[in-house]
């Protein structure tokens, strides 16, 4: 269909833009056997879980955005997340320079710059989407603005390739060091702050956490003050982190099963 393109602002056909890359879906379905074709869909907005195959996309991006998307983010980092047969990014930390190891994390610099950018214009991509439209009629709950208008802007010139880094943004790429046996994709997730927005989502393997706003307090602006390009990658378990156990929880004690996967509990009790 025709239209103006949410990134760039020109006329042109828009192509049907997912929300989380198309790739990650394959990835996991066809890396994931065991789990791939159970694909559970947890929807806060109305505490259900359902298996799907439904990708969330809409009319978004003209095709030169779509390109810029792929080619600057989703075609340097997907290559890296958790597969079945091994998950190559926690092989390649190790071998990164440490900065720091406190309470089970241990904390890296990107090998070099291009790496660094690789992470930030995909996690950038991830929460530009987030907030360039509306996703609820997916059962997301309201998404368009949710992202605030100066971090938006700095996100768009830096997808466009009108600077070199995003104004006032920092991101840590968090890194399982375990086993990886059941694949997660969550969609971004927003908490606003005074000065400043801290935006999560995770792949495969990964949790990615941005923190965008012109005052994000002095121990963040200490931390990333040693790394100009505002990029750390931390190994750990994602398993032990509070908010792994907060979405277990709420899978199988609150939210309230669907179709096949409502009928499969039955039969389990």
């Amino acid at each position: 269909m025709n239209g103006i393109c949410a990134l760039c602002k020109k006329t042109a056909r828009l192509k049907g833009s997912h929300f989380m890359p198309k790739a990650i879906y394959r990835a996991i379905s066809k890396g994931f056997p065991e789990h791939g074709q159970e694909i559970v869909l947890i929807t806060g907005s109305d505490r259900s879980a359902a298996y799907t195959d439904k990708q969330v996309k809409k009319h978004l991006l003209c095709e030169g955005c779509e390109l810029k998307f792929s080619k600057n983010g989703e075609d340097k980092v997907i290559p890296l997340m958790a597969r079945p047969n091994g998950f190559k990014l926690a092989t390649k930390i190790k071998k990164f320079k440490e900065l720091s190891h406190v309470k089970g994390e241990t904390w890296y610099f990107p090998p070099n710059y291009e790496t660094a950018l690789d992470f930030m214009y995909f996690a950038i991509s991830i929460a530009w989407r987030l907030s360039a439209t509306d996703w609820s009629t997916f059962g997301l709950p309201e998404t368009k603005n949710s992202i605030r208008e100066e971090s938006m802007v700095a996100f768009s010139d830096f997808l466009l390739g009108n600077t070199e880094l995003p104004a006032n943004t920092y991101l840590a790429v968090y890194v399982d060091n375990q086993i990886v046996d059941a694949p997660l994709m969550g969609f971004p997730t927003v908490k606003n702050h005074d000065g400043y927005q801290h935006i999560v989502f995770n792949i495969p393997g990964m949790k990615l956490s941005l923190i965008s706003g012109s005052s994000p307090g002095a121990g963040i602006l200490e931390t990333f003050s040693i790394n100009a390009n505002n990029v750390y990658f931390i190994s750990c378990s994602l398993k032990s982190h509070p908010d792994y156990h907060f979405m277990v929880n709420f899978l199988k004690n609150e939210s309230v099963a669907k179709g096949r996967l409502k009928n499969e509990r039955r039969k389990s009790v």
